[in-house]
């Protein structure tokens, strides 16, 4: 007796990857919506089950998906930038501040302590004995007031102490 072998179906093949990504008025939707949330393009692909580049791909391809994502993305910007205008007619002074900023230019204001310290070189040798003794002790009591005016000391702007040196 012989066997015959039996030939059996060939399995079907599996696509692997994503299932084929179709722009349709559903999808288009879901994308303005999602852009008028602030999702960046790579959250809306991710949130659209597809890859970053097929997000652009279809873009490109396809004018309306890529009209409805710009719309959104305006639409978002829009409601926001509507709610800051409000709370800043609203009196809301941190949303003044930002509208300002933002807006009308307005800057922090920077302020800097700019130090410039000069030494000048005088000669002294046309000077008499006395004149120099005259001079060195105007310096000494000059000296002397300015070290009483360092020893003050302003406290909170509330107490003052005055330290006097001998």
């Amino acid at each position: 007796m012989t066997t015959k072998k039996l030939k059996s179906k060939p399995k079907p093949i599996k696509k692997i990857g994503r299932p084929k990504f179709v722009v349709t008025k559903d999808m288009c939707e879901r994308a303005e919506a999602y852009a008028s949330q602030g999702l960046t393009s790579e959250q809306i692909a991710l949130a659209l089950g597809i890859g970053q580049s097929t997000l652009y791909d279809k873009q490109n391809e396809f004018k309306e998906f890529g009209e409805a994502i710009k719309r959104g993305k305006g639409r978002g910007i829009q409601r926001v930038t509507n709610k800051l205008y409000e709370k800043a007619l609203e009196g809301d002074n941190t949303a003044m501040i930002f509208y300002l900023k933002n807006r009308a230019g307005w800057q922090d204001k920077i302020e800097k302590e700019t130090i410039i310290e000069q030494r000048q070189v005088i000669d002294l040798t046309r000077i008499s004995d006395e004149e120099l003794d005259n001079l060195e002790r105007t310096l000494r009591r000059a000296s002397t007031q300015s070290l009483e005016r360092e020893n003050e000391k302003i406290i909170e702007g509330v107490h003052k102490e005055i330290v006097v040196s001998d």
